[in-house]
């Protein structure tokens, strides 16, 4: 008897000291400890729960769950034991048993915070957010200082996409813990997607990275936080931190590449492709879609970006499709957070206006707030109803959607900066539609239509497109006719030398690329006296685009700068001075180039294979003008050639180019779109009423 006391107090002895080797971090130790605990002790469960938890520390799961197995066949109500083997099936990612386990948790021990936190982190694995939410609710509300709670609960409204009220969470962390790295990532994350002070996301991400957060999730967050600052090049230095230290972390080689553009640093450039190329044809998600089309003419390409990308971020959620309701007018819905001074809002407005109201309802979901600008009131004039879902989750915009028995959702967004393709996911109407925001397939098994024309989408290309592709007559992009062109300015005004000859590129610095610059430059060595007009981006871009001038012989005066000007009426008015814009390749100009053609400007293309690669050519079809279209650069360069040294053949292709064009139809336009619309609605009456 005597003999057995001692026993069981060793074994006693043995536990403690493992589970004090076990808070100093040294698993193995510990687990020798309990090893020979349970020598002496077998039956122990707390001991097995031990040895599991040591187990599971040393990432030997299985023989953990053995353990937690054993403990929980002598004492099957062991809360603690069924939330270890819970974290065990969770790292597994066996969610379903992790979720049972914590359940039967609870059951046992209602208050239980630790458990209610665990039960959270699974369903935020499981994608049932709302869920996860109301646990980590539960366990603030019996632990009101639980900080990892907390932080847990911040992260799941950011994925919620409820940016404010996560970061009133992570600023209540940091109130009570100054230097917790999570709450101080959460809340630059939060500052980020809310586009404000970007300063303090910056500084938040390295002071994330100086408590002890991933480092290189840190220079992730800081990387956006730059470009959106616009310091695209202190952003690329990030990624390429980022790079040397996770060559493959998804989607930062493109991003890389994407932010070098975005501030004409072209060193590398050709590998960074040529690397790209090959990762993304493996499989791996290594761009964003959209980073891809400046610097890759492939539709296959393009397509399996844009489906790695849905299926790792905007899975589809499993839920039923609505039903149609049938009455008089159909109700569509724009989706968009770009109803402000955009390109897509100048584009789309007169269509907007030129809707049927006795046949459509036509609403706006405005994904962010406008900026106050004259284009934004007209666009809100030009809706039934404007609404506000900025701080409303995914699920909830579709399920109001749902509610106002939407007929046909209309994404303006694809890949574009502030897109939430996760609405579509959970199928927010019986129609959904990519238009005009994003010139690709959106990959998405729950988009059903994609608007294009018989230009950007040839029919034997329509296999690179998960959507079933509905082609308008003429140009897929839509225009404004009431679009006010003011009064040219005299060429000292705008910046111009008084002589020359101008061409003119008023495109985003992301579409300009070293084969394309080489043939702009040679263009400038040829013709004297000429220049290249260029839309002013950030200093260090026009430093770089100088410097990059220079190399190839070319004169820092040779290249203008157009500054920002305060209407879209005093830009179109400038452009009455160039005498020909200069297309980009293999990102073509879209609605730069309707822009330049309305102002009545010939705009040279050079189409690819990609729809992005082939909108200029499509607006010069419509507009008449196919003469502008080459096959490859070396004709494109021979051609702007020729119309630089004739004038005459110029001014004959400015004479023909006229507003009255198809192009710049509206009305028209919108009874062809109206069209559409009625025939994607038939058709999905026609399936449903085949499955049924």
């Amino acid at each position: 008897m005597l003999q057995s006391i001692d026993a069981k107090e060793e074994a006693r002895v043995l536990r403690k000291q493992g589970n004090s080797l076990a808070q100093n971090n040294q698993p193995a130790a510990a687990l020798d400890c309990f090893e020979r605990s349970l020598r002496l002790s077998p039956g122990d469960a707390l001991t097995l729960n031990d040895r599991g938890n040591a187990l599971q520390d040393l990432q030997r799961l299985e023989e953990a769950l053995s353990s937690y197995d054993h403990a929980l066949s002598i004492q099957p109500e062991f809360p603690a034991a069924l939330t270890n083997r819970s974290n065990v099936f969770r790292t597994m990612r066996r969610l379903d048993e992790a979720l049972r386990d914590l359940d039967a948790a609870l059951r046992v021990r209602p208050a239980f915070p630790e458990a209610l936190n665990n039960r959270g982190n699974v369903l935020r694995d499981m994608r049932r957010l709302r869920e996860a939410l109301a646990s980590f609710d539960a366990a603030l509300a019996l632990k009101p200082g639980f900080i990892v709670a907390q932080c847990n609960r911040g992260n799941t409204l950011l994925d919620l996409g409820l940016y404010a009220q996560a970061l009133a969470c992570f600023e209540a962390v940091l109130a009570v813990v100054p230097q917790e790295g999570e709450a101080l990532f959460g809340r630059a994350l939060a500052l980020l997607n809310l586009r404000q002070l970007l300063e303090e996301a910056v500084a938040g991400f390295d002071r994330a990275a100086a408590c002890g957060l991933d480092r290189v999730e840190s220079l992730v967050g800081k990387s956006a936080a730059l470009a959106q600052l616009q310091r695209h090049g202190e952003a690329a230095a990030c990624l390429a931190q980022v790079l040397a230290l996770a060559p493959h972390r998804d989607y930062v080689l493109g991003s890389l590449l994407y932010s070098r553009l975005q501030a004409v640093d072209w060193s590398g450039y050709f590998q960074l492709v040529e690397t790209l190329v090959g990762r993304v044809s493996a499989g791996q998600k290594a761009t964003y879609p959209l980073s891809l089309l400046p610097v890759v003419d492939s539709p296959e390409l393009s397509l399996r970006s844009a489906r790695l990308h849905v299926e790792h971020q905007y899975p589809p959620i499993d839920l039923p499709a609505p039903v149609r309701v049938r009455r008089e007018r159909i109700c569509i819905a724009y989706l968009s957070c770009d109803f402000r001074d955009h390109p897509v809002a100048h584009l789309l407005v007169g269509v907007l206006e030129h809707h049927d109201r006795q046949r459509f309802e036509v609403l706006g979901v405005a994904l962010r707030a406008g900026d106050g600008s004259e284009i934004e009131r007209r666009i809100v004039a030009a809706f039934d109803r404007l609404i506000d879902v900025g701080t409303r989750s995914d699920r909830e915009v579709a399920e109001l959607l749902r509610e106002l028995e939407v007929d046909v959702a209309v994404d303006l967004m694809g890949f574009t900066e502030g897109c939430r393709p996760g609405i579509f996911a959970h199928r927010a109407a019986p129609v959904q539609v990519n238009y005009l925001g994003y010139p690709g397939t959106s990959g998405a098994p729950y988009m059903d239509y994609l608007l294009a024309d018989g230009v950007v989408i040839p029919p034997e290309a329509e296999r690179w497109y998960t959507e079933k592709v509905i082609r308008l007559p003429g140009c897929v992009l839509p225009n404004d006719d009431r679009r006010a062109i003011a009064a040219a300015p005299s060429r000292s005004a705008a910046g111009l030398p008084a002589q020359g000859f101008m061409f003119c590129a008023f495109t985003n610095a992301y579409k300009i690329n070293p084969p394309v610059f080489d043939v702009w430059m040679r263009l400038l060595r040829e013709i004297p006296d000429s220049v290249l007009w260029l839309r002013a981006t950030g200093p260090e871009a026009i430093e770089n685009l100088l410097r990059e001038a220079a190399s190839r012989g070319v004169g820092e005066q040779r290249l203008v700068f157009a500054p920002h000007v305060a209407s879209m009426a005093e830009h179109l008015g400038r452009h009455q001075l160039a005498d020909l814009y200069l297309d980009t390749f293999p990102y073509n100009a879209h609605s730069t180039a309707c822009d330049a053609l309305w102002a009545g400007v010939p705009v040279l293309t050079c189409p690819g294979h990609t729809f992005a690669a082939r909108m200029a050519a499509s607006a010069l079809t419509t507009a008449g003008l196919p003469e502008l279209i080459t096959k490859d650069l070396q004709e494109y360069e021979s051609r702007a050639l020729e119309l630089a040294r004739t004038p005459a053949r110029l001014q004959s292709l400015r004479r023909r180019l006229t507003r009255r064009s198809a192009l710049f139809d509206t009305r028209v336009y919108c009874q062809h779109l109206e069209n559409a619309y009625h025939g994607m609605l038939h058709e999905n009456r026609r399936l449903d009423r085949l499955v049924s």
